[in-house]
């Protein structure tokens, strides 16, 4: 199967847009999105799912669960259910 980038959903949420190419409602039991971090996203707490970000470009941070760590290319950063996060930067994430 694939996915080009043509055929993905756009989302706008002000501080990071992106493109969905897997949905939580597509039943694949996971969701895949490329993310255009433009300032940062806002601090929330995952519930019933788990995510992973790869930072493809730029750099900025990760903080889970009060912990902030730097976020450079290739770094991968794993939120858990229940933690809570929020990530700032200029990145490109998968």
């Amino acid at each position: 199967m694939i996915i080009p980038l043509s055929e993905t959903a756009f989302f706008d949420r002000g501080n990071f847009t992106g493109n969905v190419y897997v949905a939580k409602d597509d039943g694949k039991g996971f969701n895949a999105l490329l993310v255009d971090c433009l300032e940062g996203h806002y601090k929330t707490k995952l519930k019933d799912a788990t995510r992973v970000y790869l930072v493809l470009q730029g750099e900025g941070t990760f903080t889970i669960n009060g912990e902030t760590k730097e976020a450079q290319v290739h770094d991968l950063f794993l939120v858990s259910d229940g933690d809570t996060y929020e990530y700032a930067g200029a990145m490109k994430l998968f």
